[in-house]
């Protein structure tokens, strides 16, 4: 077993903190002889910030709360929430975090590793800068990444992944989504009122002034909680529910397992009410790469299987006298004028990726090449909002061939790393939990365009907590060292 060495700690000199605690002093009185209730307010507010310093891992229950609660409003022109607001007070936080009782060394600090594996993305992202077609809206989308894998990764190093916090973030990912999931009911069988809609949470609007959203309970007769779209819950529960599944399978402690079946149980009932085509996907794919990282015998059936299936697949649309021969008619729901549309959007993909193939047009500009053609499509859409509806494609027009290899790389490498720390060894249920989320993600990318929305917050947050212990291995210490050691 590996000996835990004994890193000294690099502690902050203390005239920082004197001179700033004067200065806030100092701030506080004048305020409050000037504006008595505010002034009285702001000392309130200060001890709480001290308070959430000392406590990060209930800032991080606020921060994964507010990713089911997309209340969205623009700050100079980029849209911000409740999550990007407190993904910025911890920023502040930070250096205070770093220095209460048991927060990792800084003797010890390293990059995080989705920053090193995301990095060959972010600068095709700003090659691509170069040759934008509408320079400002690519810069807003820009700053969106740096803030989703660069800034969250490197807050969440603030935490040590010891037992105590590996229990606190296995709860936390099982109990908070089942709130929404719950909404997501309550919604369904009441016909749109909401339990969030109850205490003034309200459905998020797209920009452009339009009053609904296609996939709203009104709309869609579907689910979506305080999404408001039904897909979006389905995608926040899917990616959270593997958490459920692998506690089941290694809990830390007894309780856990008795604590995800119900949790379990809820997702899947929220999920059923959201309806979503792409839920139901990205659930079995969850379940397939768990099934498969657990059980490596499976590995190979599971390739023959599945090219069985694929030529017996090929076979019975030859032989299936109700198929019209076209791909609308493959797929079920009956709105085959969506399925048009969305071969008559990849048909512009193809095109631009001709007209701009090494570079593109830059990050978050598709809708703009896409309108600049005049297409002509089946559903008129109620408001300017336009994607790929497949987050490869919009990538492959926005930064070329080059982005979307670095973005490939990018899941790849996560993907290696995941299945790495899971042959060391350590805490198995949040490896396996965080391998279920990236291949619900993966399959969701294929019918949905993520880049747009802040649900990559969830899955980096999932990567860093699942990723955690194998830097500890680097470093020769926790629990992932003393197993990997001879």
């Amino acid at each position: 077993m590996a000996r835990e060495a004994t890193v000294p700690r690099i502690e902050l000199p203390a005239w920082p903190p004197v001179v700033l605690s004067a200065a806030l002093g100092f701030a506080l009185a004048f305020a409050i002889v000037l504006y008595p209730l505010p002034g009285m307010a702001a000392p309130v507010a200060v001890g709480a910030l001290l308070l959430a310093s000392r406590q990060p891992q209930w800032l991080m229950l606020a921060f994964f709360t507010s990713l089911a609660i997309p209340i969205q409003r623009s700050l100079a022109g980029v849209p911000v929430n409740a999550a990007d607001a407190l993904l910025v007070l911890w920023c502040v936080l930070w250096p205070l975090m770093m220095q209460r009782e048991g927060a990792p060394p800084l003797s010890r600090w390293r990059l995080p590793p989705l920053v090193l594996l995301i990095a060959p993305f972010l600068a095709s992202v700003i090659v691509s800068q170069l040759g934008s077609i509408n320079p400002g809206a690519s810069l807003k989308q820009v700053f969106r990444l740096v803030e989703w894998f660069v800034v969250l990764p490197l807050v969440l190093t603030v935490f040590v992944p010891d037992p105590r916090f590996r229990r606190f973030a296995g709860v936390m990912l099982m109990v908070v989504p089942c709130v929404f999931a719950i909404d997501g009911i309550v919604e369904y069988f009441s016909n749109g009122r909401t339990l969030t809609g109850m205490i003034g949470i309200p459905v998020p609007v797209p920009e452009g002034g339009a009053g609904q959203i296609r996939h709203t309970y009104d709309v869609s007769g579907r689910a979506g909680s305080s999404f408001g779209g039904a897909q979006g819950l389905a995608m926040y529960l899917v990616m959270t529910m593997g958490f459920a599944i692998a506690h089941l399978l290694y809990p830390p402690a007894p309780w856990m397992r008795r604590l995800a079946i119900p949790c379990l149980l809820i997702s899947i009932g929220g999920l059923a009410v959201a309806q979503s085509r792409g839920g139901v996907m990205g659930a079995l794919a969850l379940v397939l790469a768990m099934a498969l990282l657990v059980r490596a015998r499976l590995r190979l059936p599971f390739v023959l299987a599945s090219a069985f299936l694929l030529a017996l697949a090929l076979v019975g649309l030859g032989l299936w006298p109700a198929w019209d021969g076209t791909i609308a008619g493959l797929v079920p729901g009956g709105r085959p004028e969506a399925v048009l549309d969305r071969l008559i959007i990849w048909g512009v993909v193809r095109d631009v990726m001709l007209d701009n193939p090494f570079f593109g047009v830059g990050l978050g500009n598709f809708r703009d090449a896409f309108f600049a053609r005049e297409p002509w499509l089946h559903v008129e859409l109620a408001y300017q909002s336009l994607h790929a509806h497949n987050t490869y494609l919009e990538i492959l027009a926005d930064t070329g061939w080059v982005g979307l290899c670095a973005y490939l790389a990018f899941l790849i490498g996560a993907v290696r790393r995941l299945v790495r720390q899971w042959s060391l060894g350590g805490q198995p249920a949040l490896t396996l939990a965080a391998v279920g989320s990236l291949a619900a993600y993966a399959v969701f990318a294929m019918v949905d365009m993520l880049l747009l929305q802040n649900m990559h917050l969830l899955l980096v947050l999932v990567l860093s907590i699942g990723l955690a212990q194998l830097d500890e291995a680097k470093r020769g210490t926790g629990p992932v060292a003393a197993r990997a050691s001879p």
